[in-house]
This record gives structure tokens, sequence and C-alpha cells, in this order.
């Protein structure tokens, strides 16, 4: 089977369609990673602070750097944290992760400030959890502590690839298209 050339400059406007409407999708999906739902910041953490969780479901605890901050030193990974749940006063497991963690998604929002995951907890019920700094010197005064849902690094790789494809194939189509009307091609 053969492809002829004018096939493809017919599909151009198909494919540049198609690449929109895929990158429109990654952008929704990425804006939620950016500036998830349930983000509850504070900056206090010598005291407990309550976070109201809406869903079960795992969650991170973040370090946010703020904007144009030079990072030395890595103290705050040795950072321990006790979560309880509010209504039945158990104790939720805190699982801490490395400093040498690759498997974890960091992300930067519009202000510049950048979120750093500590560790992580699962909750099995939504409701009000309290979460205390057991080791608050490993905090550094001016950075504050986050809770946001888990980000799965299997499910943000293929996101972004998938935003680089749909993006190449809203421009490329988006070319092939004007050339082919310019007559150009």
């Amino acid at each position: 089977m053969t492809f002829e050339p004018s096939t493809l400059l017919w599909g151009a406007p198909l494919l540049m369609l198609v690449g929109a409407y895929l990158l429109a999708r990654c952008i929704g999906k990425l804006r939620r990673v950016i500036f998830p739902d349930v983000r509850q910041r504070w900056a206090d953490a010598t005291r407990p602070e309550t976070v109201a969780l809406p869903r079960a479901g795992r969650y991170v605890i973040n370090i946010v750097f703020p904007p144009f901050t030079v990072v030395a030193g890595t103290a705050h990974f040795a950072a321990e944290f006790a979560i309880t749940a509010r209504a039945s006063g158990h104790a939720v497991p805190y699982q801490r992760y490395s400093r040498f963690n690759l498997f974890t998604v960091r992300r930067s929002d519009m202000g510049g400030n950048a979120s750093n995951p500590l560790g992580e907890f699962a909750c099995n019920e939504p409701g009000e959890y309290q979460i205390t700094c057991l080791t608050p010197e490993h905090i550094r005064p001016g950075f504050q502590l986050e809770v946001s849902p888990y980000v799965s690094p299997a499910a943000f790789v293929p996101l972004i690839l998938g935003t680089i494809l749909s993006a190449a194939m809203t421009i490329g189509g988006l070319v092939f298209t004007v050339l082919k009307l310019t007559g150009r091609l």
C-alpha cells in the first residue's frame, strides 16, 4: 500500500483538530496536578494543623519553598509527622520519603512556590485530620507545609508525553494546513 502525500496534506486539518482536543484535555489534567482541588497550606510547623479531606485516598505532605529560595541541605527530609483522624482519634500511618526518592512528583505553581513531597499517608474516610510536625526544627522559617492529593509518577509521565505529542500534532497540522491553503505544498 502506497501513501500519497496529498492524503497526508488533506489529513492535516484533522490532525490539527485531534491534536488541539488532546492538548486541551492534557492541559486540563496538568492544571489539576499543579493546582489540586484539595490543597491546604500552613506556615507554623510548631503547632498542630487540622485539615479537612473531602474524600478518601492517598495524600502527600509537602514542604513549600518560597520563590527565589536557594535550598542548601536536606534537613526537611528528616521531619517526622503524626497524623490523627479527629473523628475516631486513631493514628494514621505516615510513610516518610527518602531524599533520594526519584519516584515522586514535585510541583511548582505560578507564584514561584516549589512543593517537594516529604511523605504520604492514606485516609480511609473523608473528614478532619490533625497533622503534627514532631520535629519542627527541621522546617526552616518562611517555608510552608502543604497537604495535597498523591500524584502517581506512572500517571504523570504519560501525561507530560501526551502533552508534548498533542502539541506537536496541533502545530504540525496547523503548519501543513496553512502551507496547503497558501499553495506552497
